[in-house]
């Protein structure tokens, strides 16, 4: 893509440096409650958008942490619910200190603009970004807050658990079952970015500040280009074994399959796009580039049940627009595809294979058997 263009997108949708983002945040009203503590270790970040059923588990378990209430920051920010999320925090607003709820005037469409609006509010020397149907280990930001106190890092990871109607199961203990400190990035393993966004971890918010992270302006991948530049300003992290954090995967709650569409597509070659052109020479960028590109495939040649389709035009599609966003990429992914499924995919897209890859991915999605006939 022309780069005079592509700039102009990385400033439409809010990936610069500047004080933009903060000007673009809606007028709200605050409710709090009637004791606020001043002196704060983790302030807890909460975007919500009609999560009324998941709310009194999320709040639950934040009010119960056993490094006390009384420590944290609890920054509620709802987009213009229509369910009856403000009654139920409300209940929680009367009964506890520190709770601050804010209500924005005007629906913005995605978790990014509350998030910033929780950054701009944090007042603890860490910070947390919960989503509003997740929930933290009763010990999760004590284990979390004690690590980060212990080591001087600015980033610490901890185990995550994936909630499924009802169903718990590992979704990775951190991205190393051993304790540790101060681990280089440089070191972190390519398994290490199949995870990468607000679950499961804590920064020191003085690194937010200092950097002017934000979130960028999109309903897609601005947690992940959040969070990769928090991990690149960290430059060192901390990881716990233990369970911190639990997500919420249950079947009335996912949409995914609906979401992938060009309009998702975009969004996320937009975002590598502009990591590749603004840390192209980090040491582990290329890992962190490959890896997305794997979910990219994934998402794009080998489901047949989205909104993007699976077909000629749409292979087609997909090839013209990495080719417009990933012009510069600089590698050959190919040296960190974690499978040859993704080298059999890439290598049909680079070279217009669109016949010779839709049957190649028809094959690949038959059941074993029927792959062996």
């Amino acid at each position: 893509m022309d780069k005079n263009k592509l700039q102009k997108e990385f400033e439409t949708y809010n990936y610069l440096d500047n004080q933009k983002w903060k000007e673009e945040i809606p007028s709200y009203k605050v409710f709090k409650s009637d004791t606020i503590f001043e002196e704060i270790k983790v302030s807890v970040v909460i975007a919500n958008y009609n999560n009324e059923p998941y709310l009194e588990k999320m709040m639950n378990a934040l009010v119960n942490q056993t490094i006390g209430i009384e420590t944290l920051q609890i920054i509620f920010v709802d987009d213009c619910s229509t369910d009856n999320s403000k009654e139920v925090i409300e209940e929680y607003l009367a009964k506890y200190p520190n709770i601050e709820f804010y209500q924005f005037d005007r629906n913005t469409g995605g978790a990014h603009t509350p998030r910033n609006l929780g950054i701009l509010k944090a007042r603890g020397k860490y910070l947390v970004i919960l989503d509003a149907d997740d929930w933290y280990d009763q010990r999760g930001l004590e284990i979390f807050y004690h690590s980060l106190e212990k080591s001087g890092d600015d980033l610490v990871f901890g185990g995550v658990v994936r909630s499924k109607n009802g169903q718990l199961e590992l979704m990775t203990r951190a991205y190393n079952a051993q304790k540790s400190e101060s681990l280089p990035i440089s070191e972190l393993p390519y398994d290490f970015y199949n995870w990468l966004g607000p679950q499961g971890n804590m920064i020191r918010h003085s690194l937010i500040k200092e950097h002017n992270l934000h979130f960028i302006d999109q309903r897609v991948a601005d947690d992940v280009n959040f969070f990769y530049q928090a991990l690149l300003f960290s430059k060192k992290i901390s990881q716990v074994p233990e369970i911190t954090t639990y997500v919420n995967r249950d079947d009335d709650n996912l949409s995914l399959s609906r979401n992938i569409n060009e309009n998702f597509l975009i969004s996320w070659l937009r975002t590598l796009s502009y990591l590749i052109e603004t840390y192209n020479g980090v040491e582990d960028i290329q890992r962190f580039i490959t890896r997305r590109l794997e979910w990219i495939l994934v998402d794009f040649t080998l489901r047949w049940d989205t909104n993007f389709g699976l077909n000629v035009n749409s292979i087609q599609k997909l090839r013209r627009l990495i080719e417009l966003y990933l012009s510069d990429l600089g590698f050959d992914p190919n040296l960190y595809f974690s499978l040859d499924v993704y080298r059999y995919i890439w290598e049909y897209l680079k070279t217009k294979n669109d016949e010779k890859l839709l049957r190649f991915v028809g094959w690949h999605t038959l059941p074993s058997i029927d792959k062996s006939l």
